[in-house]
């Protein structure tokens, strides 16, 4: 009996020893999070974390769009050996809440996660999450872009249909003027 109380004691003690999972939220504009506006209303971004403590973590980088588009990314890691301090093991990597594709190199020596044509709300905070285990000092980087969606404006929608009537009105007036004879 003492064997039984003396183990439930030392199991309790371990898990209350263990350390919590971190989680960290890094807005645009951060030391750990740049964005880069470009052409065409493209952005392109990198974010980052590193010293991550031995444990579980969870990392949020937000960011908000002023348009619709679609966003693609990729998260790298690495480590030289498998196990030292500085490794550090993707569990996922969300992009509005869409999976990335995890792959795994060198008996997970190297590991990257990429996501591509992710669609992007306009006016909404949008997030990346980053969440795996350290084994005390990981770090990992990755790098995001935005390409906004074709959507035309209206002029350009009025312009189609005016086109379009004066193509409609041609082809009647054609017809109408086409006098067949026969011989």
């Amino acid at each position: 009996m003492k064997r039984v109380i003396f183990s439930a004691v030392t199991g309790i003690a371990a898990i209350a020893m263990a350390p919590g999972a971190q989680a960290a939220t890094f807005p645009v504009g951060s030391a750990n999070f740049t964005a880069t506006p470009g052409p065409n209303g493209s952005v392109a971004g990198a974010f980052f974390n590193t010293g991550i403590a031995a444990g579980a973590f969870s990392d949020t980088f937000t960011f908000t769009l002023p348009v619709n588009g679609f966003g693609s990314g990729t998260v790298t890691t690495s480590t030289n050996f498998v196990g030292s301090p500085n490794d550090l093991d993707f569990t996922s990597v969300l992009i509005n809440n869409t999976a990335a594709s995890i792959t795994r190199l060198s008996s997970g020596a190297y590991e990257f996660a990429f996501a591509n044509l992710v669609p992007i709300t306009a006016g909404q905070l949008n997030t990346i999450t980053v969440t795996g285990l350290s084994r005390g000092n990981g770090a990992y980087g990755g790098q995001a872009s935005f390409i906004p969606s074709v959507v035309p404006e209206p002029s350009t929608w009025a312009l189609m249909f005016v086109g379009f009537a004066l193509v409609g009105g041609a082809a009647r007036f054609r017809r109408r003027s086409t006098n067949v004879v026969y011989a």
